[in-house]
């Protein structure tokens, strides 16, 4: 994360009061950074990647900062209000931003203090829309329309036409679902709302601003488990977080499944790019200026950010359909494919965009691979691993890996999502046979009137690394919509891999696989293995 204007590897060491000027609209956040700059503040966009302690415009890669522990949250109507000069910890207490809020509970033996910003960074504040929204007293309710049928047990989210939600979040099946978890868990909702409340009724006037110490109600989080890093006093039994890596076992009210319903979705034409798909950071070196605005006729884009592991207790599933269409006719028009970015580097901004702007518009996407959920999306892969169960069960032959993972985006190729608009999932299963090894990988592919058939790769070196070639795989395969790509596979292995076609179902029962089948499917892998 490039931000202009700082120097090299500056360390956030404070995080401190919330701001704007008198008779404005954007609100900022002090922060302290070393070594001491001129920048003191940031807009409160950029909140989803400010965490103590870490590194921004970093040179190389470095290591995560503080201590590593793990709490299992009980209930966090036990927790504590306090300063955070209530930390018993003087290296903490002395600090510049004391008086900032943070939670306080005990767990096994050990008394935490948890800045109240962090957690809601982690739990709502995901992306540069979702911070500014949170400001914004009944927010929610002016971009999205919540309707319900209790008799069919179906719910849907409306985002209205007025709606700045990015298309990164409109098209990024974490980032929706995380989404319905604020709109659709009442509890969830209420915290959401509870940080303009506590801005509106705690926040304070000066001559030339409003000021606020970040507060907000949080979920009860009953059963979640938090990892964090910090600084750990032994001597003291206290530990002050700096951030939570992830979030786990988190409960939800959601239903199964959720329609999203976006406007712009049916927008999509060719020529009209901000109606398709937000652009990844496809090479380009994107630097954030935190003091432009950022253009509406500009195309958006899209920040990585470090990663924080956001996983459900109970998985849900978000589908994008179109107005006026039903969960089975869902699916979007066809998007044009485009050329990616072509210069080296690119100056962004994450506020809200305006005609006044000069700027591209960019927001953050911190999602992990680890939440995708994938166990709602992968019924497919049922008869797969079925398939290679059998395959093991030979003598000498034994399973060494399996994985499932969600697609990647790629800027101008729309094939990592289903016609649903869901992600679409590739499944890979490592095994071992006579000291060679082989990887068996298996696609989704049945929203496509042509399937995919079963690639067998076989170990070319002894240091391979499957998990590399696999990332790789996945984007040749996209950038071949759907389609092995052979001269790929050449190049890399040479001519160690086959395909294998998948066995017939019935015509009475579509998609499905009798053992039968799946015997023979493993037969005819064996031959290749066994035949080297």
């Amino acid at each position: 994360m490039k931000f202009k204007g700082l120097e090299k590897n500056s360390v956030i060491r404070e995080i401190g009061s919330i701001f704007r000027h008198q008779g404005g609209s954007d609100w900022h956040i002090n922060v302290k950074l070393a070594p001491n700059q001129k920048k003191y503040y940031f807009g409160f966009s950029q909140v989803p990647v400010l965490a103590r302690r870490r590194v921004l415009k970093a040179t190389e890669e470095s290591l995560p900062a503080g201590f590593k522990s793990s709490v299992t949250v009980v209930n966090t109507r036990f927790w504590e209000a306090e300063r955070i000069k209530a930390c018993p910890i003087p290296a903490v207490n002395r600090q510049g931003d004391s008086k900032q809020w943070c939670f306080v509970f005990d767990f096994n033996g050990t008394r935490y203090f948890l800045p109240q910003i962090e957690l809601a960074r982690v739990l709502f504040l995901h992306t540069a829309y979702l911070a500014r929204l949170s400001l914004t007293h009944n927010g929610l309710s002016q971009e999205f329309d919540v309707q319900q049928e209790s008799e069919l047990n179906k719910v849907w989210i409306n985002i209205l036409p007025t709606s700045s939600l990015p298309l990164n979040s409109r098209r990024d099946d974490a980032l929706r679902q995380r989404l319905a978890w604020i709109l659709l868990d009442e509890d969830a909702r209420h915290s959401f709302e509870s940080i303009a409340t506590y801005q509106l009724k705690n926040g304070y006037d000066s001559d030339k601003y409003r000021l606020w110490d970040f507060q907000f109600d949080p979920p009860a989080l009953a059963g979640a488990e938090l990892a964090l890093r910090g600084h750990y006093e032994s001597e003291l039994n206290a530990f002050f977080v700096y951030e939570i890596d992830g979030i786990s076992k988190l409960p939800s009210s959601c239903p199964e499944h959720v329609d999203i319903v976006d406007p712009r979705y049916a927008a999509g034409q060719p020529g009209q790019g901000r109606s398709g798909q937000a652009r990844s950071n496809t090479g380009a070196e994107l630097t954030i200026d935190d003091d432009e605005e950022p253009n509406t006729d500009l195309e958006e884009l899209q920040i990585d950010a470090p990663a924080v592991i956001f996983e459900f207790a109970q998985s849900f599933k978000t589908t994008r359909i179109r107005a006026g269409k039903t969960r089975a006719g869902g699916h979007g028009t066809k998007e044009v494919q485009t050329e990616p970015l072509e210069k080296n580097s690119l100056e962004v901004s994450t506020d809200e965009s305006s005609i006044h702007g000069t700027l591209s518009p960019a927001d953050y996407n911190a999602t992990s691979e680890k939440n995708d959920n994938a166990d709602i999306y992968t019924d497919k892969f049922k008869a797969f691993d079925a398939m290679v169960q059998q395959l093991v069960s030979t003598p000498d032959c034994t399973h060494i890996h399996r994985e499932i993972r969600k697609l990647p985006t790629i800027y101008g190729y729309s094939k990592n999502l289903r016609r649903d608009g869901s992600p679409r999932y590739l499944a890979w299963h490592v095994i071992k046979k006579s000291n060679h090894f082989y990887s068996l990988v298996e696609v989704d592919t049945t929203d496509n009137p042509s399937s995919l058939s079963t690639l067998l790769l076989k170990q070319k070196y002894g240091s391979f690394s499957w998990s590399q070639y696999i990332r790789e795989l996945e984007i040749q395969l996209i950038k071949h919509s759907l389609v092995w790509p052979t001269s790929f596979l050449t190049r890399t292995i040479d001519n160690n891999y086959k395909r294998i076609s998948h066995p017939k179902s019935l015509p009475e029962t579509p998609g499905l696989l009798n053992q039968e089948s799946i015997r023979k499917w493993a037969e005819r892998v064996k031959l290749e293995v066994f035949s080297d």
